[in-house]
This record gives C-alpha cells, sequence and structure tokens, in this order.
C-alpha cells in the first residue's frame, strides 16, 4: 500500500500487472459479466484438476459452480449445522480443560486451526481428523498447508515455463519443501476421500453433493479425480482462511477491553444466565447479534484473509477502468486491503471501530466491504464461514473473558493468505 500512497491509485508492479486502488475498479473487474478472466497466476494452484477456485475457463467455472452450489445453499447449511455442532462442543470441552489444568494459557493459533481443521474435515470428507480430541496436529496438516500457500503464491508469480524446474532449485530449500508439501496434501486428501466413499453414513456433507454429480445419470457427470481436487480445494479454502480469521478476531478483541466488554453484553442479553454443559449457539441465533456482526466486519476490514490482489486479465479490446483505459492481456488486479482502508469511505480507516458498521451510513460501508470478493468468483463457502465465526465467537466470549498475554504488535505472515504469527491468550470462566 506504500507504492499506492506514493504513486497514486495505478501503480505498475510487475511488467504486465497493474494494481488499482479504487473502490470504482472492484465491480468493473471482478463483477458480473466484465469479460475479466482469471490470469495464469491462478495455474500454480492447481492439484490433481482444476477446481472452482483456480479454473481459468468460464464455461468449466459454470459447469463446476453449477453443482457445487447446492452444497452451500441455505439448507445444506441448515443440515450440517449439527455436524458442526459436535465439533464446537468438543472445542469448548477442550477449553475448559486448558482452563482447569493449564492456568487458561491458550493459543488460538493453534486451537482456531484444529476447530477449523475439524469442522472442514467433517463437512468435506464425512469426518473431523481428530485435532480438536488429540490436542494436537497428527498429521503436520496445519504446516503442510502454511508450506504449500506460501509456495504456490510465490510460484504463481513466477514466468509458467519456470514453474515445473523449481522442485529442482536445492539452493533454496523453500521451493522443494513446499512443493512436497503440496505432494503430501494430494496423499492426505485422497486417503480421507477414499475412507468416506467406503462408509455407508448417509449424512450431509460436500462429498454427497459430489457424488450426486458423478452419478452416471446426470448429463455432464464428473469423474472421481474431479471429486477428489474440489475436497482438496475445501480443506484449503475453509480451514487456512476461517482459523486466520478467527485467531484475528481474539487477537483484536482480547486487546480491546471496551469493545470485549460491550460484545460480552450482547451475547449476555441474548444467552443469559448459565449455559448448559451441552450448549453452542445456532446460527438463527447469532446471525442477528448485531454489535457481533458488526465486529467480525471490523476484523475482516483490516484484516482481510487475502494478503494479495485477485489477478485477473483484461479482455479483448481492453477496457476503461477507474476512469483509465486498460489495454488487452494486461493483468489487473485490486488490493482488498486499499479498499477497505480508502479514508474517502471509512473514517479513521487503521482505528479498529466495530460502532462504525452501526451507524445511519452503514449500507456505504456494506457497500465497499469485499472480504470474500465479489461478481461470479466470489467465494463460494462464503456463508458456511460466516455462520462458523459467528458461532465460535459467540460461545469463545459467553464462557470467558479472553486477556492478550503479548502487549506488543501482531506480527503477521503473508502468503497467500494473512495469518497471525501468533495469539497466545488467558481464558477466564465467566460468571
Amino acid at each position: 500500500m506504500e507504492q499506492h500512497d506514493r504513486y497514486g491509485k495505478f501503480v505498475r508492479i510487475a511488467p504486465n500487472h497493474v494494481s488499482i486502488n479504487d473502490p470504482a475498479a472492484v465491480t468493473q473487474i471482478y463483477g458480473h459479466k466484465t469479460g475479466f478472466m482469471k490470469s495464469e497466476f491462478y495455474d500454480a494452484f492447481v492439484q490433481v484438476r482444476p477446481v472452482l477456485f483456480n479454473v481459468r475457463d468460464g464455461a468449466m467455472h459454470t459447469k463446476k459452480k453449477k453443482y457445487m452450489k447446492s452444497a452451500f445453499s441455505a439448507r445444506a447449511l441448515t443440515d450440517f449445522e449439527p455436524y458442526m455442532n459436535i465439533e464446537l462442543l468438543a472445542w469448548k470441552r477442550q477449553l475448559l480443560r486448558l482452563h482447569e489444568e493449564a492456568g487458561g494459557h491458550v493459543d488460538f493459533v493453534l486451537w482456531t486451526n484444529y476447530l477449523a481443521f475439524d469442522v472442514i474435515g467433517s463437512f468435506s470428507f464425512g469426518r473431523p481428523f481428530g485435532f480438536i480430541e488429540k490436542g494436537n496436529d497428527p498429521y503436520n496438516l496445519i504446516h503442510t498447508i502454511d508450506m504449500r500457500g506460501e509456495t504456490l503464491n510465490a510460484l504463481g508469480s513466477l514466468t509458467p515455463w519456470l514453474r515445473p524446474l523449481m522442485k529442482y532449485y536445492f539452493l533454496d530449500p523453500f521451493w522443494p519443501s513446499g512443493l512436497r508439501a503440496t505432494a503430501n496434501l494430494e496423499k492426505i486428501g485422497r486417503e480421507a476421500f477414499l475412507r468416506r466413499k467406503q462408509s455407508a453414513e448417509d449424512r450431509c456433507d460436500l462429498l454427497s453433493y459430489l457424488f450426486a454429480a458423478a452419478d452416471e445419470k446426470n448429463e455432464d457427470p464428473i469423474d472421481e479425480n474431479e471429486i477428489i481436487a474440489e475436497s482438496i480445494s475445501f480443506i484449503v479454502g475453509g480451514s487456512d482462511t476461517t482459523s486466520s480469521t478467527m485467531s484475528n478476531f481474539i487477537d483484536m478483541v482480547s486487546r480491546n477491553p471496551a469493545i470485549q466488554s460491550q460484545l460480552q453484553q450482547e451475547l449476555d442479553e441474548t444467552f443469559p444466565g448459565q449455559q448448559a454443559d451441552d450448549w453452542v449457539p445456532e446460527e438463527r441465533e447469532v446471525s442477528k447479534l448485531r454489535y457481533l456482526i458488526a465486529v467480525l466486519r471490523e476484523v475482516m476490514r483490516l484484516r482481510p484473509t487475502s494478503a494479495t490482489g485477485l489477478e485477473r486479465v483484461t479482455p479483448s479490446g481492453g477496457k476503461s477502468v477507474a476512469g483509465k483505459f486498460i489495454p488487452e492481456n494486461t493483468i489487473v488486479s485490486v488490493p482488498t486491503c486499499g479498499v477497505m482502508m480508502n479514508p474517502r469511505i471509512f473514517d479513521h480507516p487503521t482505528e479498529f471501530m466495530p460502532d462504525r458498521w452501526l451507524g445511519k451510513d452503514s449500507s456505504n460501508l456494506v457497500d465497499n466491504f469485499f472480504p470474500f470478493s465479489t461478481g461470479p468468483r466470489a467465494c463460494i463457502g462464503r456463508n458456511f464461514a460466516w455462520m462458523e465465526i459467528l458461532k465460535v465467537m459467540a460461545l469463545l466470549f459467553k464462557l470467558f473473558d479472553v486477556e492478550r498475554l503479548n502487549d506488543k504488535p501482531t506480527v503477521i505472515r503473508e502468503g497467500f493468505f494473512n495469518k497471525a504469527a501468533e495469539c497466545e491468550v488467558k481464558i477466564r470462566r465467566r460468571q
């Protein structure tokens, strides 16, 4: 963002890549029927087969979205919520144990990862990975996905013909180790898929919808490799981004006692008194909590999950974007953080102010809130993630006061996603 502050809203950040820091550019580039397609950057993320996230062909994306959208419909999320609640209840029990046995010391970078991975494991493959129960990551999956994300983000920035050669570049272990992590993730995904395929359980999860799409009775059935690829994609998309947002939420709220107090007041009014041992908040309840939603929006505004602008290619004939003509085949992107910290839209843009979302002019803010992108390539799992994060944060701050142990500025690691390096806190049971 320093370069935009220095040079203005148009900055050439690579020989054929222009970053455009202007709210108008968001819908002009990412909106419906704009003609802008994803760039070759996304080819670096293809694993097994192109998936909904990285496929560049428009017709193929439409086909994929058609059979995927049923898994993320309102009805599907309602059907899956009881399975999500099982993982939230297990996570709650572990927090109560840590409160008693570990003096309340919790690293929420770890514990939000454990929860997010088990929830997405249950959704993608029909059963959790077991991180919550074990209190650790027996598959080293968190590190694997971290390495994969950082490596593929860098790989996507290279000239395409160089990419296959980087696994042999032993002068820097970053490349071969990151590409090994990519292969390890595929192995884990295939094993989980085969377990679910052999299971006779009839339940609502992603694979149940993908198996239906693979039915040969369909006009254009998908094959097994496509199912595996989509499932692996959602391990990443449904764990990394969600856990990062949850740890950012905890980090920022625990550093602001007044905001934490106001949030807990709303939770106490909605869930008065002591809750039953098997209590977890329901989506129909948390979706009405205005201050909780305001805090989440403010967290995602200040720390959007995407660390980079999402690349698109200018269509044939070129296009005018934010008042300037961009020639065809030019790569363009809009920095998400730049739009959501634009001082013309957000007063005091660097300050953590959840109340801004409760004002009379908040509709204008919502119109410039793009943490899940927008248009036809917006995150298909956004309602799933939104439900999960609201439920988890309501559960945590209803039960506990949360105190940050490190008063130094939070270190943020950037790969494809923004991630807090640590979030160590002390939790105290509320009366």
